[in-house]
């Protein structure tokens, strides 16, 4: 079998982990498995879905890959989201307690997708979309 060569790995990002990190920066695009209602349209719970994802990869790197037991959620949805639109999602810590854990997070949306032209519209300023807070508690060490 032949060995394939990676082209661009030294491109990536350092890989972090720790205490020491303290925030995260996701990209991605939303599918059509994501969509719940008519226009494409994609539901509040999916978004906070997602953010909460990416906030329990913070969660696990923080802590040895315990991504904790999530326990509370607080968040604003502010802008809508739809289908094949680009989000960048920001998580970071708040504040560490012995075992519980407080994140932050924020989702904008960096284009959004136009299906009567099908090409996407780039922002030149990203739309914050999703505000909000966690809590996670994790195992004792």
């Amino acid at each position: 079998m032949a060995k394939v060569e990676a082209e661009k790995r030294a491109l990536l990002g350092e890989v972090k982990k720790g205490k020491d990190v303290t925030e995260l920066t996701f990209r991605m695009s939303i599918n059509g498995e994501d969509m719940h209602y008519p226009g494409e349209m994609i539901s509040g719970c999916k978004l906070m879905e997602k953010c909460i994802d990416c906030v329990t990869e913070l969660c696990n790197i923080r802590d040895n890959g315990d991504g904790g037991l999530f326990v509370h959620t607080e968040a604003d949805i502010l802008r809508s989201v739809h289908m094949l639109d680009a989000v960048e999602i920001i998580v970071w810590l708040i504040k560490q307690g012995t075992r519980s854990r407080v994140y932050g997070y924020e989702m904008y949306k960096t284009s959004e997708y136009n299906q009567k032209t099908d090409r996407s519209e780039v922002f030149d300023e990203p739309v914050l979309t999703v505000k909000g807070k966690t809590t996670f508690v994790v195992d004792e060490a």
